[in-house]
Parts: C-alpha cells; structure tokens; sequence
C-alpha cells in the first residue's frame, strides 16, 4: 500500500489512487487534493484509527481484485 499520512484528528493524506476510490465508495468525503512537486496526494475526512481498519477492510475487498485486473486490462492496450 502506497503512503497514508495523519494531517489531523480527523484528516488523512493518501498517495494511493485504488484506496482513494475506495475511500470515495464508502462515503467519505475528499477534503482536497494536494500537489508538492510531481507528488499527489488526496486529503479525507477520516479519523486515523478508522483508516487503518478501513486499509485492512479494503486490502481483503473484491474492489482491490478488480482495481488490479484493471490495470491488468488497461496495460493490454
């Protein structure tokens, strides 16, 4: 898993696109997207304890298989 950082109480910073959409599909609201250099990052209203059991939850989801046959799709083309 890419990096996931603690901003506040109730903010992480994520570097990871697939957990990002995870994050979007259970309803958590994107709080911003940052950009220092070429690295992008995507901020959530999130508490910290509850990321990390959300990363074991979504680490164990069929939306990671599907993320990864995707990208196994997408580099056929």
């Amino acid at each position: 898993m890419a990096n996931t950082s603690n901003q506040n109480n109730n903010h992480i910073a994520t570097d990871d696109l697939a957990f990002s959409a995870y994050l979007k599909m259970r309803g958590y609201p994107l709080i911003r997207s940052n950009s220092i250099r070429s690295k992008k990052s995507f901020v959530f209203n999130l508490e910290k304890n509850k990321a990390e059991e959300l990363k074991l939850e979504f680490i164990n989801s069929e939306f990671l298989n599907f993320y990864n046959e995707l990208r196994n799709m997408k580099k056929m083309l």
